[in-house]
């Protein structure tokens, strides 16, 4: 509630996205302490007078008065009151919405009284020319308390406070006008100013109005007149230009737009006041909505959408705010007879994308038509003062520091877990799986919340609810879902802080049972995932110490082969750690007959050549990406880190939503764990277990007549002081090349392509400072093993079969879990206010993967809701 103001309303969405709409007017006020809506149906007192229900200014009206009148109208409350009177007799008025109507106060004149949003418009409706002579000069007496006016050379009153000097309110250029072709009030109309006079006397002043009598008698002129001046309190703002009009008409209930007939061509602005929360935020969504009252057909013609400097009472054709960029074009018309009044909407994004980097306190959009010399484009819209304000409707996402996205947040954090815990990479890798599986579950089941079809898709392991009965927020699920992960796994390390930054950033609107019931989903995903992963076989074993016979891997200097068991830890996608296992190096399974083969001593000479320390045969870019790539040392964040970095890169390239990424990083981070455990299991499981390059290269034995040995041959790969070396487990398959197939596959099925370009570092102490530029997921997963050869430290097969074997794990995991949610038939999501809204929450749901299809379906003819359809 404290979020809150007269004109805009805040509130927090269960998928942690915010939503704001502000209006072009006051939609609500304080009262005896609470927000009351405004609501301007004017219903009987129990002393006679008028009101309407919820008045923000606390207006008033006359019911019956004796035959000295009365005060006709009071507006405002307190130390600011103004009131107008009526010298004469009222009769008891028909009220009809926000209209009170007082026949015959004049013979052949009616008095109606109009509640506006801060204000009133009264006017004569004059029947006839015998009528119009009577109600041609009124003087209508003004009390007021604490309020002084100011008449304006074009008419105009200004309202000031007489303590501060601030204006406080206003009344527009009066006019008349007639019946026109189009029946009383209808556009078109001839129209005339009306002069005014304000006559200063103790406790108000007089006012006097002055019809034009050369046009209440000229012959042309059609009865009946409709004479029209206005008074408001408050500073929302909007108004209408025509060109050869210098009348104020910010007053009025209208926005014209466009060309009227016989008259020159209109253009609209309005003031929309910023909400502070909306500056600096992750724009997702806006749309302008306009009531459009009148069109002169039916038939669509074009009208624009403008970002335009602020509107002011100074405001004329002449002296126009700056037209700065056009937003959109629109051919909604409506408000003709066959296509009568109602709302559209029309997608303003970009516009509002640029108005959340800047400060401003006011933005302004302006309304013409195309082809302003088309009468039958002219439209108007309604104003600020009606019960149809004008409103854009935003949904963001709150990217406060330093904390934006809650799932790539936490996986910052993983990825500076790595650089503390080090070690091989199964282990890092399966405690980014535990993370990202329970983060995934825990915003599955908060969306579940609100209903089956607003789920993400499949749980991985538990939907679990909040016992308070509240929809949880997304943001505390995943915090917590996180914190309980990493402290389960790494009791040693301390997150408090890095819980407590990340819950510093829920937003002020998110209710504390929301929290709560957020905390409660989040700790139960992460509950869920611990259990699942007890005894899954990550436990130590014995050390491996290798063998001294040839062909098979042998420690090299950099200690016992690291996590033998890593090929026995149960998956978290695959059927098994088996279940894509290759058939071996150039298909071979025993090393008796990989060893003298032809395949073999290529794949020996291959990185000889590359893969020495001095290589003259590398190029200076295979240098680069060699090191680029590396990361084995502890203190980086390892291979698996620097692919999650690059998920990062593609996904905020992309505008994925913090859902979006809680799936998209479970899936990526199941393939790297299931990445791990396959290729371990090839490395330690099979009867192959490889030995390194410089083993193969550095001593003589294997019996290959092809091969030469070189004792003094060392691997590109080094050590922060220099010093050579290969990291601690069997070549093949390579760890590096199975991480990034596996990566390679489950991002492109995410993101439904593989040629994407991006630009990435690395934490490798050899390469810092160093960038490349990838065109293709694909390609730089092929950079990535390839660039092991060039290191020194793989063969090309460990490669090559590497990312095969990883993407063949990722495709299975992808195609198994988190599977996107289903139903036979087309199922109704939700209504939005606009076709191009539709259509873009619908394209968020299939790239999402929470949906596999959408439609947007129009709800009535003509009418701009539609109805987005899933299945």
């Amino acid at each position: 509630m404290s979020a809150r103001t007269e004109s805009t309303t805040l509130w927090a969405n269960p998928d942690g996205t915010m939503s704001l709409e502000s209006f072009a007017g006051p939609v609500r006020f304080r009262e005896r302490g609470r927000w009351v809506g405004v609501d301007l149906t004017l219903v009987k007192d129990t002393d006679g007078s008028v009101r309407p229900k919820a008045h923000p200014r606390g207006l008033r009206l006359a019911g019956r008065t004796g035959a000295s009148g009365g005060e006709l109208a009071t507006l405002g409350q307190d130390a600011q009151q103004l009131s107008l009177g009526w010298k004469g007799p009222l009769p008891e008025p028909r009220l009809n919405g926000p209209k009170a109507t007082y026949d015959e106060v004049l013979p052949g004149t009616d008095l109606v009284v109009e509640a506006t949003r801060t204000g009133f418009e009264q006017y004569l409706v004059v029947a006839d020319r015998k009528a119009a002579e009577r109600a041609a000069d009124l003087v209508l007496p003004v009390r007021t308390d604490g309020i002084t006016a100011r008449q304006g050379p074009d008419d105009t009153l200004t309202l000031t406070d007489t303590r501060t000097g601030e204006s406080v309110g206003r009344g527009s250029t009066p006019y008349m006008w007639d019946a026109g072709a189009g029946g009383e009030n209808a556009p078109g109309a001839r129209a005339a100013r009306v002069d005014l006079g304000v006559t200063e006397r103790a406790g108000g002043f007089d006012l006097r109005v002055k019809a034009d009598r050369g046009f209440l008698t000229d012959e042309a002129t059609r009865y009946p007149v409709t004479i029209d001046p206005a008074v408001y309190f408050g500073t929302d703002f909007d108004t209408y230009v025509r060109n050869g009009d210098t009348a104020d008409f910010s007053a009025g209930v209208d926005l014209r737009v466009g060309r009227e007939w016989q008259k020159g061509e209109a253009r609209s602005f309005i003031n929309f006041p910023r909400h502070a929360s909306v500056t600096g935020q992750d724009i997702l969504n806006a749309e302008l909505n306009l009531y459009a009252t009148w069109a002169d057909n039916c038939t669509p013609r074009s009208w624009e959408i403008w970002d335009t400097g602020n509107a002011s009472s100074a405001t004329r054709w002449s002296n126009q705010p700056a037209w700065r960029s056009k937003v959109t074009t629109s051919t909604q018309t409506h408000g003709h007879t066959d296509c009568g009044p109602r709302w559209i909407s029309e997608d303003i994004t970009p516009l509002v994308k640029q108005w959340s980097k800047t400060t401003n306190t006011v933005d302004t959009i302006g309304l013409r038509a195309t082809d302003e010399s088309d009468v039958t484009a002219f439209k108007i819209f309604a104003s600020a003062q009606t019960s149809t304000a004008p409103s854009i409707l935003v949904t963001y996402e709150t990217p406060a520091d330093p904390v934006k996205d809650h799932v790539v947040y936490w996986n910052d954090v993983l990825q500076e877990t790595f650089r503390q815990v080090g070690g091989a990479p199964g282990p890092l890798a399966r405690a980014g799986a535990m993370m990202h599986g329970a983060i995934y579950d825990a915003a599955n089941s908060a969306r579940c919340a609100e209903g089956a079809l607003k789920c993400l898709g499949d749980a991985y392991l538990v939907k679990a609810t909040a016992s308070n009965g509240a929809l949880p927020d997304v943001n505390s699920a995943i915090d917590h879902a996180a914190f309980d992960v990493l402290r389960s796994l790494y009791p040693t390390l301390n997150f408090d802080d890095e819980i407590a930054a990340a819950r510093s950033t829920i937003p002020a609107a998110v209710t504390s049972a929301q929290r709560a019931a957020g905390t409660e989903v989040g700790q139960k995903a992460a509950s869920a995932m611990i259990a699942a992963r007890q005894n899954d076989g990550s436990a130590p074993v014995a050390p491996y110490t290798g063998s001294t016979q040839p062909g098979y891997w042998r420690p090299t200097g950099t200690g016992d082969g690291a996590t033998p068991q890593w090929g026995l830890v149960k998956p978290f996608a695959m059927a098994s750690s088996a279940q894509f296992r290759t058939a071996g190096p150039a298909g071979h399974s025993q090393m008796s007959t990989l060893l003298p083969s032809q395949a073999y001593a290529d794949q020996v000479n291959d990185v000889k050549s590359l893969g020495r320390a001095e290589s003259t045969d590398r190029t200076a870019d295979q240098t680069q990406a060699a090191l680029f790539w590396a990361n084995d040392l502890d203190g980086t964040y390892k291979p698996p880190g620097q692919l999650f970095e690059h998920t990062q890169i593609l996904s905020r390239q992309h505008g994925t939503t913090v859902t979006g990424n809680a799936k998209l990083f479970a899936l990526t981070a199941f393939a790297m764990a299931d990445a791990a455990i396959m290729s371990w299991d090839q490395k330690y499981q099979t009867s192959i277990d490889l030995w390194r390059p410089e083993s193969a290269i550095r001593l003589d034995g294997d019996g290959n007549a092809n091969t030469t040995a070189d004792a003094n041959w060392q691997p590109l790969s080094q050590d922060r002081n220099g010093l050579h070396f290969s990291p601690p487990f069997p070549a093949y398959v390579s760890g590096h090349a199975t991480f990034a197939g596996a990566w390679s596959k489950a991002t492109q099925a995410w993101f439904g392509t593989d040629q994407i370009t991006w630009t990435a570092t690395t934490e490798d102490p050899n390469a810092l400072g160093v960038t490349r530029t990838f065109t293709s997921i694909s390609a730089a997963a092929t950079e990535n093993a390839v660039g092991r050869v060039w290191l020194g430290v793989h063969y090309r097969w460990d490669g090559t079969d590497g990312v095969t074997a990883g993407g063949n794990a990722a495709a299975y995991g992808v195609a198994n879990k988190l599977k996107p949610n289903s139903v036979a038939a087309w199922t109704s999501y939700e209504t939005l206010h606009n076709l191009a809204g539709c259509q873009e929450v619908g394209k968020r749901l299939v790239a999402e993967h929470r949906w596999t299809s959408y439609q947007c379906t129009q709800v009535q003819a003509s009418g701009p809701d539609h109805t987005l359809y899933v299945k």
